[in-house]
């Protein structure tokens, strides 16, 4: 017998943003669906389950890029000769393909962890060929700027002991809180710390900042180093272009505040902060209905559900 798995507690950008989005997304999102992978679980916390990992096609497409960069630097790391563009093209266009037609199967409702589930296709929207071309033309075109973005030739000759982190769910913690964290790539620069962020969409500075100031805490206590001492780098894969950023300490404490005073909200609602337990009814639905558009939880959402 495995250790049963327990939902505890824990702080991210993406938590921030989806509580600030609507309550109910929030509770749906943490809480409603957990168990949901047990054949036993109650219907409808596997159907919640099965909704929460839905994709946009926006997402998916960035998931992709982000999955074939993962695994160019992969080889590079190991100092063997990646896929040339081509190849690595191929083969996300090949992978697309298949998700595609398993989730338009409605595959993923038997194992939605695994395989691939489109918003599209769960909510039959009329999506015509030329935006599903459009949105596999966006990937490919991330994937061809990183084969010729600088970075990647700065990777090809990096020494085996620059490196430090390739897509690594991590964390750091704050006065006790678990702040989780995931770093497309990392590696030493000399005697700093560079982090690069691959951005498939648009910027977003206000979430960006935090997020950078995420990525130099967990920076300074994994690896010892000074605020000054970490550069984090958005490269935005739609036209190549790259925007550096540094925190200094007050920045820092700012946005550490900012998480101190997120989870304190997201704490509130629950009617056992010390076990991290939910009721649904304690969480509002949002009035903002362009929100509600796309949303993964419009069949369970009392406000959308016939």
């Amino acid at each position: 017998m495995g250790k049963e798995l327990k939902n505890e507690f824990s702080w991210s950008k993406s938590r921030d943003q989806t509580f600030h989005e609507c309550l109910r997304k929030y509770y749906f999102q943490y809480y409603g669906g957990w168990g949901g992978w047990l054949k036993d679980a109650d219907a409808r916390i596997r159907q919640v389950y099965a909704l929460k990992h839905l994709q946009t096609r926006q997402m998916w497409a960035g998931d992709h890029a982000h999955q074939c960069i993962e695994k160019i630097l992969g080889f590079v790391r190991c100092r063997s000769e990646p896929p040339t563009e081509e190849e690595a093209v191929r083969k996300l266009l090949e992978d697309m393909r298949e998700d595609f037609k398993d989730s338009r199967a409605g595959k993923y409702r038997k194992d939605p962890k695994r395989v691939c589930g489109l918003f599209e296709h769960e909510y039959a929207l009329e999506i015509s060929n030329d935006v599903w071309k459009a949105t596999a033309d966006h990937a490919e075109k991330c994937v061809r700027n990183f084969y010729h973005a600088p970075v990647l030739q700065k990777l090809r000759v990096l020494p085996a002991a620059a490196w430090l982190e390739i897509e690594e769910r991590a964390t750091f913690q704050l006065d006790g809180l678990k702040v989780y964290v995931q770093l497309d790539c990392a590696f030493k620069d000399s005697e700093s710390v560079v982090i690069y962020d691959w951005k498939t969409g648009k910027t977003d500075a206000e979430r960006n900042d935090i997020q950078l100031a995420c990525y130099t805490l967990y920076a300074i206590e994994k690896w010892k180093v000074t605020a000054p001492q970490v550069t984090a780098v958005d490269l935005y894969l739609t036209d190549g272009s790259e925007v550096s950023r540094q925190l200094n300490a007050e920045e820092l404490e700012t946005v550490k505040d900012y998480i101190r005073d997120s989870a304190d909200e997201m704490l509130f609602p629950l009617s056992n902060p010390e076990q991290n337990f939910a009721e649904e009814d304690a969480f509002d639905v949002t009035e903002n209905e362009s929100a509600c558009r796309r949303c993964n939880f419009l069949k369970v959402c009392p406000k959308w559900a016939k």
